[in-house]
């Protein structure tokens, strides 16, 4: 006899809401579904009423696919709207919220939550975004590049590397001033290639004033830096992007300038002081002076005037669609200082009083949903829920981790199961709006690339890149991923090699239509674009996730085992019994019987699909 408690199903998607943008004063119906039982005797939806618990009879409304869909009418009366559901029988009172289903009476950070004249970006369901570190992508204007010897920094000299197929030099050699002359005219160039790829959004590691590659040391954060082009290289590029229907998102520190910029000396009140009167640094890096908001004029600079940082790249003629912060969870904050909270909120309402719909982008490696509750961030670089996930349960160390010895000893190979609980830690305790953005990325300019690792098989890889499919948000893909670019796991230099343009052949091919696939999947289907999502089957390393929207559903079949295994999957969980054929959405062939309900599939070592059912 099947557990109907195993099917019990709602989210904040439009399946599952009628109106999953309200305003204050609307009415929405609410659904939920589980498989038919008779020993169900009420379903009911909790919900807080200016603070006061409230309990809504629900009413039956359909039967698909075996589920029972039941529906009650809610009036949006607060800007927070948060709700679970009870569904009792004579004996067991079960509460459903977003964590899932238990017999004990739940908290509330687990509840399913509707804001109330929440601007989502309407350009996040079915956007794939692509990281570019402007660099080493691609040379557009040689003429602007920067020269051997050009200026000193640090005590040290620019090196202009002669060949772009050539590896970035370690930093004890070219103490981050290697430079292969990528700008903002090459990205603007292979505006074709990434339409091709499938891409709807780019992402550039930052382009302000700065003598490094990386930028983050920022001189002048009115002006962007002349090697790639200056202000007129961005302003062309922005119009070229959103002409073929792409947005453009910058990279910024705020929390620290470059220690060459002018405010070190005009302005040392917008920063730290040491002791001995000397600027703090990030990390105690004397060459990144940390700012200090407490300063009224620093923040008008920053955010607040209409001519500010902020602000200014938003309007024409540059008209970016978001900021990505870096550093984001250390901003504002130094010991006794902490000004996290207001500052943000300042940030973000600056931010959206130019654009409303513009994406706002922390970065932060773990918990961090406070910050993700609707009037804040849209999304942090979701290392936390999905990048560190996948990367550990393909079977490589965690950055964070690493970095504590006694952790490091211990011999851990992640779960499934794992993998479930990890990614639950974040996406149950933020509304399904929120979830919508979130930034999932596994590669990116701080990480070593997966692929680079040499214990990590192209066919391991598939279920790590097939990963992006089975969460809810944007996929991000950083540049070269997709056609297998060279690199190593030593240092940031290995992750950071130059667009490999010139490289042909079946290695690169493979990668790149991987890519293209999983990108159109993610642009063209609902399930995918903005879908439901439920785990099915943990079994030792094997994860089965189910994605569907209305009538259309999906399995995702990740393995990280090492040998071919047999598992069944329980379809009836989500009004399925089959699957629509016998390959899946990548070409893949697959072995699998229907029996009762369930599909059974052999699944070979480090395999991974995507398969339709119905």
């Amino acid at each position: 006899m099947r557990d109907f408690t195993l099917s019990i199903y709602s989210d904040g998607t439009s399946a599952f809401v009628s109106n999953t943008a309200p305003g204050i004063g609307d009415k929405i119906t609410i659904f939920v579904r589980f498989l038919h039982d008779d020993a169900v005797k009420d379903v009911l939806l909790w919900r807080l009423v200016n603070g006061a618990e409230a309990y809504l009879n629900m009413e039956y409304d359909r039967t698909e696919g075996g589920l029972d869909y039941y529906k009650v009418n809610v009036k949006v009366n607060e800007p927070r709207l948060q709700y679970h559901f009870v569904i009792t029988t004579d004996t067991v009172a079960y509460f459903y919220t977003q964590a899932g289903v238990t017999t004990t009476l739940p908290d509330y950070k687990h509840d399913f939550v509707i804001m109330a004249d929440y601007v989502k970006p309407d350009w996040v369901d079915g956007a794939v975004f692509y990281q570019i570190f402007p660099e080493r992508f691609c040379n557009g204007d040689e003429s602007i590049t920067v020269r051997t010897g050009e200026y000193t920094y640090r005590g040290h000299t620019p090196t202009k590397i002669s060949d772009w197929n050539l590896r970035p030099l370690p930093y004890d050699q070219g103490h981050g001033m290697d430079f292969f002359g990528g700008d903002l005219y090459g990205v603007k160039e292979k505006i074709p290639y990434l339409r091709d790829l499938g891409v709807t959004a780019v992402y550039l590691n930052p382009i302000f004033a700065s003598y490094s590659t990386h930028k983050y040391d920022c001189n002048d954060y009115f002006h962007v830096d002349e090697h790639f082009g200056g202000d007129e290289a961005l302003a062309e590029l922005s119009a070229a992007l959103h002409e073929a229907g792409l947005k453009l998102v910058l990279d910024i520190s705020i929390n620290h300038t470059g220690i060459e910029n002018k405010w070190t000396t005009d302005h040392r009140e917008f920063y730290f002081k040491k002791e001995d009167g000397s600027l703090l640094g990030w990390w105690d890096l004397p060459t990144l002076p940390v700012l200090d908001y407490r300063n009224e004029e620093l923040r008008d600079l920053i955010y607040r005037d209409e001519n500010s940082v902020l602000k200014k790249w938003l309007k024409a003629p540059y008209n970016i669609d978001g900021w990505r912060f870096d550093v984001a969870d250390v901003f504002a904050k130094n010991d006794d200082v902490q000004l996290a909270s207001e500052v943000w909120q300042e940030v973000c309402d600056a931010i959206r009083s130019v654009k409303k719909d513009a994406i706002i982008i922390g970065e932060h490696w773990a918990d961090c949903s406070e910050y993700l509750q609707g009037g804040l961030w849209n999304t942090p670089m979701n290392y936390f829920g999905f990048g560190r996930i996948v990367r550990q349960f393909a079977g490589l160390p965690d950055l964070f981790l690493e970095r504590s010895p006694e952790i490091k000893k211990v011999k851990y190979e992640m779960t499934a199961r794992d993998v479930v609980c990890r990614s639950n830690d974040h996406y149950t305790v933020i509304p399904q709006a929120i979830a919508d953005c979130q930034m999932n990325l596994f590669d990116s300019h701080d990480v070593p690339r997966v692929h680079n690792y040499s214990e990590i098989s192209f066919d391991k890889y598939r279920g790590v890149v097939l990963s992006y499919l089975l969460y809810a948000g944007i996929p991000c893909i950083y540049y070269g991923d997709e056609l297998g670019i060279d690199g190593h796991t030593e240092n940031d230099s290995g992750c950071r090699f130059p667009m490999p343009w010139d490289k042909t052949g079946e290695e690169r091919d493979k990668f790149y239509h991987l890519y293209k696939r999983m990108a159109e999947l993610r642009r063209n289907v609902p399930a995918f674009a903005k879908g439901g999502r439920k785990v099915l089957l943990t079994d030792g390393k094997i994860l089965v996730v189910a994605r569907f929207m209305n009538d259309e559903k999906y399995i995702g079949v990740i393995s990280m085992e090492d040998q071919e295994k047999e598992i069944s999957v329980p379809l009836w969980q989500i009004g399925a019994g089959r699957a629509s054929s016998d390959a899946d959405e990548f070409g893949s062939a697959f072995k699998a019987t229907s029996a009762d309900g369930c599909l059974n599939i052999m699944v070979p070592a480090n395999g991974a699909y995507i398969i339709k059912v119905e």
